[in-house]
Order: C-alpha cells, then structure tokens, then sequence
C-alpha cells in the first residue's frame, strides 16, 4: 500500500533531523507538504513547477481490463466468494471500460459443432457480461476468438493447414484466421453475438474486432495479410485479409445496431488491434522502420497494417493497438521508465500521420487493446511495479491515448499488471498500481483540462497536472525531495502519490 501523508513525512522529518516540533505538527495534522518556511533548510532534489496558464489539452484517458481467465466466476472453483465481491467493488471504484473476448481466455467456444444450426454455448460469457455489467463496468466485446472449423494456418508452402476438434485449444488455433470458406459462418456468429449483447441487460457497444492479428502472420512474405481481398473462398484456405475480415463484421455489426433501432453513432468498432513492435536494433528486424526511440526501433511491418486499415476501413469508432514497452529480441537498451513512454510516442505517431490521406488518424480515440509495462529487473517489486506502469499510463494520457485494457487483473507474473492479489480466499487485495488506477478515475476523468510542467532536473520524475490536482512518480529507487510549487514533497523510493496543487 501506499504510505500515507503522515508516515511519509515522519520518514523525511527523521532523515533530516528536523525539530520535534515539526515532526508532531506532521504527526497531528497529517500534512503531505510541508510549508517551505517550516522547512526552508531543506533543498529539493528536484522542482516541479505547473504553468496554469498553458493548457497542454483534456485528457481522454479511461482506465480499463480485459478478463483473461475465470478466476473471477462463481461457478469456476478457482476462486472464493467474498474475494470476489472485494474485487468487483474495486473494479466499480477504479476502472471504467472491461473487456472480454467471446471465446477462449477462460471462456468456452458457444459454437463447438459445425453440424449445430446455430451458437447455442452462451451461458459463460452471458455470466461474464453480467459481471461487467454488475461491476458497473462499460462493457467491451473482443470478436475473438473462433471455433475450431472455421479457422485454418496459412503454410510457408501455400498451404492451409485446417484445424482439427482436437486443436481447439492449441497454440496453433491462437495462430490461425478464419477461413475464407468460413466466412459466412463466422459473420454468422458475430450477428448472434451482436443480437444478444447490445440489448439489455448488457448493451454493449464498443467492439474491437479480433485481437493482435493472430494467423493473419503471413509466412511467404515475411509480413502481415492486412489487404481487403476475399482470399479463396471455393475452398478452406487462409488468404483472405484482415481489412477485408475487419470490414464485413463492421457492416454486419451496423446492420444489427440498425435493426435494433440502436443509432449507428453509438456503435463503436475498433482495429486492427496490431502489436506495435519494437527491437533494440534496426539491425535485429528484417522490416525496420525510420521511426527509432532511445528504447529501440519500432517494427515496420504493424506500423503498415495501420495505415493500411485507416485508409481501407469501412469505419470505425477507435483505433486499437497492442504494446509492450520490453523490446521484441529482449534486447533492453534503455531504462524501463524510458521505455514506458513508448505508448505515448505510439499515440504521438498516429496523431502525426496525415488525416487526409489516413481518415481518423487525427481525430479516432486510440486505444490499448493491450499493454505490458514492467521493471526490466525486480519486477515482482509492486512499488517499483507500479511506478513503471503509472508513468507509462501518464504519459500515455497527456499524449491524448483514451482507453487502456490491463490484461487481467491479478496475474502477479513478470508483465502482469499487478492489480490486485490472487483471488483465493482472503486475496483480492488492492496493489499499488490499482490506487494508480483509481486516481486516474477520480481525478483525471475524460474532459480534464490538463497542464504543463516543468521539472528540474528532468528523468528522476514524472508529473501530471490539473487544475486542482498534481500526480508525481518517483522514477528512481532514491528517496527525493520534491518541491511542487514550492511546496516540499518528501517521495519514498517509486513513490507515486497524488495531491492537490493549493495546500
């Protein structure tokens, strides 16, 4: 947890011999800021200084999950009751979009026999949804993952390797598309999904369509399927590609909006759901793109499957892409903080590229259908975990990025995200990075006008300011004194704290 105001200036108070009576002041009135007259001796290690009278722009910012597995059902036996009413209270507080993909990841496939007329598997995901919607959660649709007999595995040879019942839940199924033969039955299920979830009791509408263009890897090439051809359907071959996939579930998910009499306004469709690569030498990558950072440089291929799509999209409601701030080769060149900053450059990008000739590109909410930001060492450490991913989501924020999907909630592995505690009983904790979370939503909402600032020297902190309030990150594992506005901060190692800019 977090230290709170007192106990943190009991620290510092401490380390700096101050008078006693300054420290029982702090002790009884709980005083995270110090009046720089009680402690005029002290000399901040760094200055932060919010200029009110420039705007840097409104955030857009919404922090979200995607449920990955079924440690949050009831019925699963994986979890305890109580720890998951204590999680779905924390979701309610502290994030506002939860995603769930329609199969796969802890959920079922509602269409496991091809002779069946008709999806009829629905009971799993209706009880997901109902948990979102119980969690009060906006909730999303990830249009992924696909039965079995509709996906094949584009070959090196030119071949289509078609899946079989047993390889369901293969690795090989996570690396297969639709196939083109396919098509009408997987437009099919989208329709089933579309008719029963954007009405009550759910009504969902944002949908991202597929997720991290899995099978759409292109071997003979050496890239991505990303055109809008039909590919070959007079047989069960995989060529088709992903813009052409995106377009028709786009018109088959506005037609059912329309039959709904749901305005095709309020329907929100997202791609290509990329992963947005990067490598810490254009040397490492066989496609390597102009665009390098001190973490690396950024991998050609996904950049194109962006354009390509913005450019040949039927419509769209938000751009998503899919990042990791840990270089693909595993190469790591720069700090992790530095490398947290890649989501924002991602948005910066897109947000670069002519709108003329890229529609949206300026103007679509751009959205992190995935994201993983860790510490490069000790990252079990949730401090130092937290102020890794607090900074990414920061800057990801002012950049103008909207929403960002976690990916769970309480996997504790290297690139989890590290919400909250497992949820066996007595778990289900709050971590670090959840309050991050929190104060995102509470004090950052979408709408808040933010603030520039400046900071002295700059790489040991991060800070996001409003009108009203000031977030700081402490980027390194020292403890440092801050001045905001001339107002001493005492920051612990990874610190993250939120205060008001005015005592």
């Amino acid at each position: 947890m977090r230290w709170n105001e007192s106990d943190r200036l009991k620290l510092w108070l401490c380390l700096l011999a101050l008078p006693l009576m300054s420290l029982m002041m702090v002790a009884a009135f709980g005083i995270r800021g110090l009046d720089t007259q009680q402690v005029s001796s002290v000399e901040p290690d760094v200055k932060v200084v919010v200029d009110q009278s420039y705007p840097i722009g409104r955030s857009e910012f919404s922090p979200g999950i995607t449920h990955v597995d079924n440690t949050l059902d009831d019925a699963s036996g994986n979890s305890d009751s109580a720890t998951i009413a204590s999680v779905k209270s924390l979701l309610r507080n502290g994030v506002s979009f939860q995603n769930t993909p329609i199969m796969g990841w802890g959920l079922p496939d509602p269409w496991p026999d091809p002779s069946a007329p008709e999806p009829a598997n629905w009971g799993a995901l209706d009880a997901r949804l109902q948990f979102i919607v119980n969690s009060a959660g906006t909730p999303v649709i990830t249009l992924c993952e696909a039965p079995w007999w509709m996906k094949g595995q584009l070959q090196a040879d030119g071949s289509t390797l078609v899946l079989t019942r047993a390889e369901e839940w293969s690795s090989r199924a996570f690396a297969s598309r639709i196939l083109d033969d396919k098509m009408g039955a997987w437009l099919h299920l989208v329709e089933r999904v579309a008719e029963r979830y954007m009405v009550p009791p759910y009504n969902v509408r944002y949908f991202q369509v597929w997720n991290e263009l899995k099978g759409y890897y292109d071997p003979i090439t050496n890239t991505f399927d990303y055109h809008t051809t039909a590919g070959n359907p007079t047989g069960p071959h995989a060529s088709h590609g992903y813009t052409y996939m995106y377009n028709q579930v786009y018109e088959r998910l506005m037609s059912v909006a329309a039959s709904l009499g749901i305005p095709e306004n309020q329907v929100k469709v997202g791609g290509p759901y990329a992963v947005l690569d990067t490598w810490s030498s254009s040397s490492n990558v066989s496609n390597p793109s102009a665009i390098t950072r001190p973490y690396g440089t950024f991998d050609q291929r996904p950049l194109d499957v962006v354009t390509y799509w913005l450019q040949h999209k039927a419509g769209a409601g938000f751009i998503t892409v899919d990042a990791d701030a840990t270089n693909t080769d595993n190469v790591n060149i720069a700090h992790a903080s530095v490398a947290s900053e890649k989501f924002a450059d991602v948005v910066r990008w897109i947000r670069s590229l002519n709108n003329a000739i890229y529609p949206g590109a300026a103007t679509l909410p751009i959205w992190l259908g995935e994201w993983y930001a860790r510490p490069y060492t000790g990252w079990a450490d949730n401090r130092h975990s937290d102020a890794i991913k607090t900074y990414a989501m920061m800057e990801f924020l002012k950049s103008g990025g909207s929403v960002a999907l976690a990916w769970g909630g309480s996997d504790l592995g290297r690139s989890g995200p590290r919400l909250w505690t497992d949820t066996v009983k007595g778990g289900g904790k709050p971590l670090p990075f959840y309050y991050s979370y929190l104060d995102f939503k509470e004090y950052f909402v979408p709408g808040t006008t933010l603030y520039a600032t400046t900071i002295s020297p700059a790489g040991l902190v991060g800070a996001l300011a409003s009108a009203t309030m000031v977030m700081l990150v402490n980027r390194t594992p020292n403890p440092l004194v801050v001045s905001v506005d001339g107002r001493i901060v005492a920051l612990t190692p990874y610190d993250v704290i939120t205060m008001r800019t005015t005592p």
